[in-house]
């Protein structure tokens, strides 16, 4: 079952912390790479929390976090840029690069979310393509090995 609940206050909360951290880098000598390794793990973790239960997420869980979520996509994906603009000598490459793992996580999770739990179970042509493969699936595994 989905959190939903959660989901939304984590979501909400490391929105507004990569905003935050966007401005700061966009202050010279203000941001640290401390304040990067934290903001790093609160999203690994909020990702593991999502992808846990991502097969269970309808469109009405969708609907509460789902707007925010992407406002905190698009937002890592601005801290990244900024992050990789930066001068080595404040060392951050390594986790700026961490970073755009999470950015690619997170993205591509939400749009999993979007396409197989939302938009999947909509189509009706995917809902028959997919019976079918099961039913493929059914048969080999039915069939005796040679």
């Amino acid at each position: 079952m989905c959190q939903t609940t959660v989901i939304t206050n984590r979501v909400e909360r490391l929105s507004k912390r990569s905003y935050s951290h966007r401005l700061y880098v966009a202050t010279p000598n203000r941001y640290h790479v401390t304040q990067l390794v934290r903001l790093n793990r609160e999203l690994d973790s909020l990702y593991e929390f999502i992808y846990d239960d991502w097969r269970t997420i309808t469109e009405e869980d969708y609907k509460m976090f789902g707007g925010q979520f992407v406002i905190l996509i698009q937002t890592v994906k601005q801290l990244y840029d900024a992050c990789r603009k930066q001068p080595k000598t404040m060392g951050l490459s390594e986790e700026t690069k961490r970073l755009g793992m999470n950015y690619s996580a997170l993205y591509e999770l939400n749009s999993d979310i979007v396409n197989f739990c939302i938009k999947m179970p909509k189509n009706e042509e995917m809902k028959k393509a997919l019976q079918h493969l099961a039913e493929v699936d059914k048969h080999l595994d039915d069939a005796p090995i040679a």
